[in-house]
């Protein structure tokens, strides 16, 4: 019995340290985003997938607009204007680069570290 309560009580501490977070690995969901900052600027995609914008290095790297990913709707962004068209990159999937305006901005996928 005290074995079966010690593994209880092992698993409580072990299970909230799953969810993906600031020193954690995995994709990142918009609540976590907002946690760690609530003025992020970022793109929620239908699948769930939460893209940010603001980190320097991926404007260090040389992109092209790949395929189109989504339009912009409303309640799905933070700073992009409804109808924004996203692309994902050729180089790196994991960025997105929104045009809008003449404007142009680039997105990564929300990870935990």
């Amino acid at each position: 019995m005290k074995g079966i309560l010690a593994l209880l009580l092992v698993a409580l501490f072990l299970l909230p340290a799953c969810s993906p977070g600031a020193g954690e690995g995995g994709l990142l969901e918009k609540k976590q985003v907002l946690n760690m900052n609530p003025d992020a600027d970022y793109v929620e995609l239908e699948n769930g997938e939460v893209y940010t914008h603001g980190a320097e290095w991926v404007y260090e790297k040389s992109l092209t607009k790949g395929a189109k990913i989504a339009e912009v709707e409303k309640g799905m962004a933070s700073d992009l204007p409804v109808g924004t068209i996203l692309y994902e990159s050729k180089e790196i999937p994991a960025i997105l680069i929104s045009e809008y305006d003449g404007k142009t901005k680039r997105y990564h996928l929300a990870m935990g570290e």
